[in-house]
């Protein structure tokens, strides 16, 4: 569980969380042999890079959030436990991976976005938490489209 004392510490949470994932898109494509999967985790890695930068230009805002409607965030690190460099880490696995990730940030930003008491603050977040609502749509074709049909 995570307690969050300042708009700076989410923010920062926010950015780390974002390297956290260009680290492990990028590391997946590299590994995936099908060309449209590279071009898909690279891409999601692209647009994290974008909003990671996004959440710097917030950092500067005042009073981001309300203090008393985010009291605790109830992040958990169960994802943290997902040994996803596993040399034999399977297209299927990646993707069942890379959803859940997808989810856990779009709750996080979900909830930035109710306690955010100024109109910038607010969009940045529910625009985060859409992007993160397309990327893991994007993974949830993928999956059906190419790892359901095999199976």
């Amino acid at each position: 569980m995570r307690i969050f004392r300042t708009f700076e510490e989410i923010i920062d949470y926010a950015i780390g969380k974002e390297m956290d994932e260009i680290e492990f898109y990028s590391e997946i494509a590299n590994r995936m042999e099908r060309k449209n999967v590279k071009r898909l985790f690279r891409n999601i890695a692209l647009e994290k890079t974008a909003r990671m930068l996004r959440l710097e230009k917030i950092k500067d805002v005042k009073s981001g959030l309300n203090w008393e409607e985010i009291e605790d965030l109830k992040i958990e690190n169960s994802l943290e436990e997902v040994d996803h460099r596993k040399n034999d880490l399977s297209y299927q696995d990646a993707l069942i991976i890379a959803m859940k990730k997808e989810k856990m940030k779009f709750k996080f930003y979900s909830e930035m976005a109710e306690g955010a008491e100024n109109k910038e603050c607010k969009e940045t977040f529910l625009a985060l938490a859409s992007a993160e609502a397309r990327h893991k749509l994007k993974f949830e074709i993928e999956y059906d489209e190419h790892v359901l049909v095999e199976n």
